[in-house]
């Protein structure tokens, strides 16, 4: 079974929402696999260059659960996305040698390279728009 992992570029919670019945309509949007919301956390700690913690979970506010938890929405953290949108080509390269040396993913960085690349360009679109980033998943 793969888990389904999509990052797409929202006006609001209540339009969000929208994206479990109708993805296609949201034109701004990566789709990935094989990550949660932990993952995203995790990079988010090592983007700050702090010690994960469970409580950084807490900045992902829920939008909607669906079917026990298999589908859901989460908003990343604005600090996030801001701070996605300003990084630089070295940066991303960092942030990627860090994220996939992660217990989560233990994987190449060129294996999470796209994903990064992905967040940077939606979050650029978001902030040059004020919009959020929006993360939707399916187990």
């Amino acid at each position: 079974m793969s888990v389904l992992a999509h990052i797409y570029v929202s006006r609001d919670d209540a339009e969000a929402a929208e994206y479990d019945s109708e993805p296609s309509t949201f034109a701004e949007r990566e789709q990935y696999t094989s990550f949660t919301v932990l993952e995203l956390s995790t990079l988010w700690a090592k983007m700050r260059d702090v010690e994960w913690d469970v409580n950084l979970l807490d900045q992902f506010p829920s939008v909607l659960q669906q079917d026990d938890g298999e589908r859901a929405i989460n908003r990343l953290p604005t600090v996030m996305t801001e701070s996605l949108a300003r990084l630089t080509p070295e940066q991303i390269s960092v942030a990627a040698t860090k994220w996939a040396a992660t217990d989560e993913l233990a994987c190449e960085p060129g294996d999470v390279l796209p994903v990064i690349d992905g967040l940077v360009r939606l979050a650029q679109t978001a902030s040059a728009t004020s919009r959020s980033l929006y993360f939707w998943n399916c187990v």
